[in-house]
């Protein structure tokens, strides 16, 4: 099965409010499905005038994060999807995964290592429901603030923001977004094969407006998001929404000019001047330097030729293994109920679910 179209299925559980999908992108998460199905669950209830489904898309898993999943939401306290891939294909490629089988009037992706608190979730909805189709999550602080990575992330963002053809995508770098149904649409109709979806989804345009937050530290396992990986997106983006890389080319074809008509000079200088051995070390510096330029510029050609060539072959972007949906099951809440994750226990939500359920 290709990703040739949109996934069809049952609809979510009837209830009040517009449907909202929580699109997970997952690759050897075992060790936080547990907490991922909590976290859910606590969305669900703390948010009443919304309904959810949880879209996870296991991206080619070797530890049995699927199963897992399975186990643990069947029958349990949220609509699902659980979507497993046939192998790994990249964490954007499972993001539009998620997109193109969410059913929701708008989709939100968070992280399986899980690292959004929980009450953020309402101030995303809360400006979605102000009218802005794209809702960015910035992350004020990051629960690992130094390394190579994070050091990467954040110059890939400045450059991106200042250097790409859409100025919307924060300059902050995003880690979530949220986007209706209308950006939903335009993004799934999308066919390139290596892609951005943060960058699509800012060159969609429509009103869009940021959200920051506390990162939380990951409860458990290492992120799967390698150096080598954030390197590949970094290319992927440039190639795809810039034209900087084929420009510098020029640039600095015009700057060589200029420096071999220096050089000339200096070289009939040198002719003149008995100084043995000059001229050798000039020519040779000369021409590595332009076999170097040279070289560099034919990979950035080439990694455009690359591009066109994939799109052009028209390869799925993933291959879907198997689809698992399921229906909650959702008993009455008590008045006893509280709404806690990881050990917060969220008062405001725990009092005005208790008042529901008095007045139910």
């Amino acid at each position: 099965m290709t990703d040739n179209a949109p996934l069809t299925g049952p609809a979510a559980a009837p209830g009040t409010g517009p449907l909202v999908s929580l699109v997970v992108p997952a690759f050897n998460e075992a060790e936080n499905v547990a907490g991922l199905v909590e976290l859910a669950q606590a969305i669900d209830l703390a948010n009443p005038g919304h309904r959810f489904e949880l879209v996870v898309v296991d991206d080619g898993s070797v530890d049995g994060t699927p199963e897992l999943l399975r186990a643990a939401l069947d029958g349990g306290p949220v609509d699902a999807r659980i979507i497993t891939l046939s192998r790994n294909f990249g964490s954007h490629a499972a993001i539009t995964a998620g997109f193109r089988a969410a059913r929701g009037a708008c989709a939100m992706t968070l992280s399986a290592d899980l690292q959004e608190p929980l009450e953020v979730i309402g101030r995303f909805l809360a400006a979605w429901e102000a009218g802005n189709d794209v809702v960015w999550g910035v992350r004020a602080t990051r629960s690992v603030p130094t390394g190579l990575g994070n050091a990467l992330s954040r110059a890939f963002s400045r450059w991106f923001h200042r250097w790409s053809t859409i100025p919307t995508y924060p300059a902050e770098g995003p880690s979530i977004v949220l986007v209706s149904r209308a950006v939903l649409d335009v993004v799934n109709a999308m066919p390139e094969a290596n892609r951005n979806v943060f960058g699509l989804v800012a060159w969609s345009g429509f009103d869009q407006t940021t959200v920051g937050f506390e990162q939380l530290p990951r409860p458990a396992g290492r992120s799967k998001w390698t150096n080598a990986k954030k390197i590949k997106l970094v290319v992927d983006s440039f190639v795809e929404f810039s034209q900087t890389p084929a420009r510098v080319a020029g640039y600095l074809g015009a700057a060589l000019c200029v420096l071999a008509t220096v050089m000339l000079i200096v070289g009939v200088v040198v002719a003149v001047t008995p100084v043995a051995g000059a001229g050798f070390w000039l020519v040779g510096s000369l021409a590595l330097m332009v076999g170097g330029l040279n070289l560099g510029f034919l990979s950035v050609m080439g990694e455009y030729v690359w591009r066109a060539g994939d799109d052009a072959r028209r390869r799925p972007i993933y291959v879907l293994r198997s689809v698992h949906d399921v229906v909650a099951h959702r008993p009455r809440v008590d008045r006893d109920a509280t709404v806690a994750w990881n050990g917060r226990v969220d008062v405001a939500t725990t009092a005005r679910m208790t008042a529901e359920a008095t007045r139910g």
